[in-house]
């Protein structure tokens, strides 16, 4: 999923944003779309989505009826396809992530889970690729390409 963020700090506004967790994941030299393809997703699984309907989204139970989704209009039959082919309706889920650019790099921002620092190898192709975990209890960790570290 795209999301444009908001560019004029920089990176900056993530810490605040997600004060208890989260997965940032920079890859240089590409675009938001292209580090979204290097970290597995699949064209029919890119959707634009605020971070809110991502959080309802992961929130929600399997058993939950879709006109539950304050973000979601049920009866627009359009977007509710669109979810369903991109893998979040009926079953929420597991992990979303979010991606953006700044000057010269494209982000990817998860909630809670770590799927795209497995893909540093293939992030780090064109130019450098870094992962920044931040967990609940404050404890942070950048990883980087094995390569990097030579």
């Amino acid at each position: 999923m795209i999301n444009p963020g908001p560019t004029e700090n920089g990176l900056h506004w993530i810490a605040d944003a997600y004060s208890t967790s989260f997965t940032l994941t920079l890859g240089e030299g590409l675009s938001p779309y292209e580090l979204l393809g290097r970290v597995g997703a699949q064209e029919h699984h890119i959707v634009p989505l605020t971070r809110s309907a991502a959080y309802e989204l992961l929130l929600r139970e399997e058993e939950d009826h879709i006109s539950d989704l304050d973000f979601l209009d049920w009866e627009d039959e359009a977007a509710v396809a669109r979810l369903t082919s991109a893998g979040f309706l009926p079953a929420p889920p597991v992990t979303i992530v979010r991606a953006g650019s700044v000057t010269g790099w494209a982000y990817a921002l998860e909630e809670s889970h770590c799927h795209t620092g497995t893909y540093l190898a293939a992030l780090s192709e064109r130019g450098r690729a870094f992962c920044v975990h931040r967990n609940a209890k404050g404890f942070s960790r950048v990883d980087m390409p094995a390569t990097a570290m030579r």
